[in-house]
């Protein structure tokens, strides 16, 4: 009786081994010229390529090789001395190849791996089509399927040493994009899904900071030739823009005439126009009255720019962010504001730097 559980134990567990045994995806075929070579089947990762197999080629080629199957698709080749085939993978599947040595490279003799085959007409293609073709070729390639495997390697294939996508040129992306998009969707967590996306990512984001700085520059650049304009009527209803004073140091006043400093305060602004109006000082004053007629009296003999904001007044207030009577600003010949103030003497001060 115990010798009978011993043997049923045995034979499951023979069971269970048999049950728990790797998946393995399997290569044979014949590579004639090349008897008693040793053949690798070898895994191109992204960054590795590493041997999985190998053996002494029989005297008429023949070989048989076998591999654990991968966890992903992903790329593999059979190599003799310096001659390979590259291979796709998907899972379990018997792939054949019959072959020369020399033709090893681009046979089309590929049974049991549509992908493995369509890669191999790409590189026969590339050997005597033109540029353009087989750029035809690999587009056609991408489009029919950009999730498999010969997509990928379309997207990558170089052509006598060059990529055939550029992926800096925004219509070649487009092919990177849709395999990457392809992977991401159905394959997010593959090495080589993360690869593809974070390659197309890290160019859109250098685009993207390329535009944001040339933006900056053209600001930059711009700012000789731009104002933050105010365009108000003046005490004749005729328009004043304060751009026109460009190229004089201006100072531009927001104050209004019925404030209770108000004679002291036009009394300062007329000193300083007086003293330096022929070295290049100019005034604009911005009036934020109630009472119209008001303003008009009391502006009616300063030599200056003198407008009315009326109806406009929230939109200048904020177009320099006025939040208190008077303000005033420093505006150099290039019309850059170089400074606020609510003090004559600091402002006197720069006045003379400016001119």
């Amino acid at each position: 009786m115990m010798k009978r559980v011993t043997i049923l134990l045995f034979s499951a567990l023979i069971l269970l081994a048999g049950c728990q045994r790797q998946p393995m995806f399997s290569v044979t075929g014949c590579i004639a010229g090349a008897g008693e070579e040793m053949l690798y089947l070898e895994h191109t990762a992204l960054v590795v390529t590493s041997v999985v197999d190998s053996c002494v080629l029989g005297e008429d080629g023949a070989f048989s090789l076998q591999a654990p199957a991968p966890a992903y698709p992903d790329f593999y080749r059979l190599r003799v001395g310096n001659v390979s085939l590259p291979l796709a993978v998907d899972s379990t599947e018997t792939i054949v190849v019959t072959t020369t040595r020399d033709s090893l490279p681009y046979t089309l003799a590929i049974e049991g791996s549509e992908q493995s085959l369509a890669i191999a007409r790409l590189r026969a293609t590339a050997r005597t089509a033109s540029y353009e073709v087989l750029r035809e070729e690999a587009k056609r390639l991408i489009a029919a399927n950009p999730l498999a495997l010969a997509a990928y390697y379309a997207v990558f294939f170089k052509h006598k040493g060059e990529y055939l996508w550029n992926i800096s040129n925004a219509a070649d992306r487009r092919m990177y994009q849709a395999v990457a998009t392809s992977f991401r969707t159905w394959l997010p967590d593959y090495e080589r899904t993360k690869a593809l996306y974070a390659q197309v990512n890290g160019v859109l984001e250098a685009e993207r900071e390329l535009r944001k700085q040339v933006a900056v520059q053209q600001i930059i650049d711009n700012a000789e030739n731009a104002f933050l304009d105010i365009v108000l009527p003046d005490d004749n209803g005729i328009e004043q823009s304060l751009s026109d004073l460009r190229g004089r140091v201006i100072v531009l006043d927001f104050s209004a005439i019925d404030m209770e400093q108000s004679k002291g305060y036009i009394f300062e602004l007329r000193d300083l126009y007086n003293r330096y109006n022929k070295q290049g000082l100019a005034i604009y004053s911005v009036s934020l009255d109630r009472n119209r007629l008001l303003w008009e009296d009391g502006v009616v003999n300063l030599p200056w720019t003198n407008v009315y904001a009326g109806e406009q007044a929230m939109e200048v207030l904020l177009r320099y962010n006025v939040q208190s009577l008077p303000t005033l600003f420093l505006l150099d010949r290039k019309g850059n504001v170089q400074g606020r103030y609510t003090d004559f003497d600091a402002l006197e001060a720069d006045i003379r730097k400016y001119l």
